[in-house]
């Protein structure tokens, strides 16, 4: 069993120094500190629609690379633009599902919350913010699966998933591939705010058989109500993650 020590510890001194002073280092830390010790080499941003996640990655390792996975068109060019300078930052204009071929986009009025999935009728009551579908477009659609055999894709050591409601069609078309992830930081819902979407409960049953552990979860968000409605939870491959 290989070890690997924290990406903390390998940052050169001068970064470590400027660690209290630079929002986007403590965000990165605040976030990844607690993540189990791994190459974190090759990563996958799925749903990486402005490329926080991504930036976050970029100052807290030192990617070989990143596979960014966008549906929104106009998103997906603005990703290409903003990581046009980084030669580990690839995009792939996409919408992730359980098979390939294309899909219906629906962009909302509150453009974060845009899904191959559409909205359901609770959101509005859960919601401060207006989910209205505002329009549709049709994207390219690609199975995980496919996604890791079209790119050619190696072991990846931290996938992340934000696909508003689309996390079972991400499963169902990639369990080939996600037996080549040794973790997944994926939101999970608590409450059903997009129509038919897996709840925390059935996505928790479909990883677990695939070898993966849940080891925490980050950033509750709750409802007008006070009642949970997702959060990010993080999953490891115990036997992935050993093989270093």
């Amino acid at each position: 069993m290989k070890t690997h020590s924290s990406p903390l510890s390998q940052w050169p001194l001068h970064k470590r120094i400027l660690l209290p002073f630079q929002s986007r280092l403590r965000r990165a830390h605040r976030l990844f500190r607690s993540f189990p010790a791994c190459p974190y080499q090759n990563f996958l941003d799925v749903g990486a629609y402005e490329g926080e996640f991504t930036d976050s990655l970029l100052a807290y390792f030192a990617p070989q690379h990143i596979w960014l996975v966008e549906a929104d068109p106009d998103q997906a060019a603005a990703l290409q633009k903003k990581f046009a300078a980084q030669p580990c930052c690839h995009v792939i204009a996409a919408a992730v599902a359980d098979r390939s071929g294309t899909a219906e986009f629906r962009v909302n009025e509150h453009r974060p919350s845009s899904s191959i999935v559409p909205i359901a009728a609770q959101t509005e009551g859960i919601s401060k913010k207006s989910m209205a579908e505002s329009r549709t477009v049709r994207v390219p659609a690609l199975s995980l699966d496919d996604l890791f055999q079209q790119h050619q894709l190696p072991v990846i050591d931290l996938m992340k998933v934000d696909i508003q409601g689309a996390e079972r069609l991400l499963i169902a078309g990639g369990q080939r591939a996600l037996t080549q992830v040794r973790q997944i930081f994926v939101e999970v819902w608590f409450e059903e705010c997009y129509r038919g979407a897996a709840l925390f409960p059935e996505l928790h049953n479909l990883l677990t058989p695939l070898g993966f552990k849940l080891r925490s979860f980050h950033e509750f968000r709750k409802g007008p109500d006070g009642n949970l409605v997702y959060t990010n939870a993080l999953y490891v491959q115990p036997g992935l993650l050993a093989r270093g």
